[in-house]
């Protein structure tokens, strides 16, 4: 059988470990895709014809449109975790395989660009280099920070990553807070990070650090808005690595400007590549970086690998391997 793979919107796909590139050659021919993130499922499908096997980031969406009008696909496999954008259901109607990778791969990177993140955010590490460069080093009084040692932090999304981001605040000493209807976290674990359980008002209300960690779904669109941030404890800080839709954009950018926020970094925004003329790249109380969590030489090798051995299987006539959720003990 003559195999076609498509690599879809992966800028990092086989470009820093070659090898998996060239792996795949030795199975059929290999062709990158650069395609609008909001492409519909027809067009998607007609760009794709002829294609068997996707290696898949985060966007487009394979919907069922796109499985309606889809020949011949045997897997997706996703350079990355989650399911977001494919249509598991319409999917499995069509004989699709489809696989992600292991959650323990990300796991690191993420939790620790978003710590890197939000550092650099309450410390304002970015518009004061700025002015550094700028020669302006009689500035530096305008940008005071704040410590982290004894601050309450708070983790929505208490998972795979939230859980280790959960890890690396109790380093600090203080309490931490976890939000999440189903906590992949054992007993034993909350007690030995000092972590609580509690509901969305208290965490908002008492935290001065906010990781979002959750995944998307129809309940928490827009989880913080207007008025969920109404709750929230006064110059508290917010950084987002999980997905962008989780925050309304306007609600926070009103936030800023009140006071009630002190300040919002964010790895994943609702519409990506972002618009020039969005409002936070004009706020210095703003870092926003381009969905490069998963951006370290360790992460980046493992989500190839498993991509390559997805492939590989599919080829043999085996089942890719799809991790399941589980607790950390």
């Amino acid at each position: 059988m003559e195999y076609n793979i498509a690599v879809v919107n992966s800028s990092s796909f086989g470009q820093i470990f070659t090898e998996h590139w060239q792996e795949l050659e030795k199975i059929g021919s290999v062709k990158r895709f650069m395609l609008p993130t909001d492409i519909d499922g027809k067009s998607l499908a007609e760009k794709l014809h002829g294609y068997n096997i996707i290696i898949a980031s985060v966007t487009p969406f394979f919907n069922k449109e796109f499985f309606d009008n889809m020949d011949d696909l045997l897997l997706i496999s996703r350079h990355g975790i989650g399911f977001n954008n494919v249509d598991i259901k319409a999917a499995k109607e069509h004989g699709v395989q489809v696989a992600i990778v292991p959650q323990h791969v990300e796991r690191n990177s993420v939790a620790e660009n978003e710590l890197a993140n939000l550092m650099a955010l309450v410390r304002r590490v970015v518009p004061s280099s700025e002015r550094e460069r700028a020669g302006r080093y009689q500035d530096r009084a305008q940008f005071m920070g704040n410590e982290f040692s004894g601050k309450t932090f708070g983790v929505i999304g208490c998972g795979n990553i939230g859980s280790r981001v959960a890890e690396l605040f109790s380093i600090f000493g203080g309490p931490v807070l976890v939000n999440d209807p189903d906590p992949h976290v054992s007993g034993e674990w909350l007690t030995n990070h000092n972590v609580e359980q509690v509901d969305l008002e208290t965490l908002l209300k008492r935290c001065d650090y906010i990781s979002l960690n959750a995944s998307l779904n129809d309940g928490n669109y827009h989880l913080i808005n207007s008025e969920t941030i109404k709750n929230l404890k006064k110059g508290a800080y917010i950084c987002n690595n999980a997905r962008g839709a989780l925050v309304e954009e306007k609600a926070i950018s009103d936030a800023i400007e009140s006071g009630q926020l002190s300040g919002y970094a964010a790895d994943a925004m609702e519409v990506e590549p972002v618009p020039a003329d969005h409002p936070f790249l004009k706020n210095d109380r703003v870092i926003l970086t381009p969905h490069t969590s998963a951006y370290t030489y360790e992460c980046l090798h493992g989500m190839g690998e498993k991509c390559v051995s997805d492939v590989r299987n599919i080829v043999a006539g085996k089942r890719p391997v799809r991790e399941l959720t589980h607790t950390i003990d």
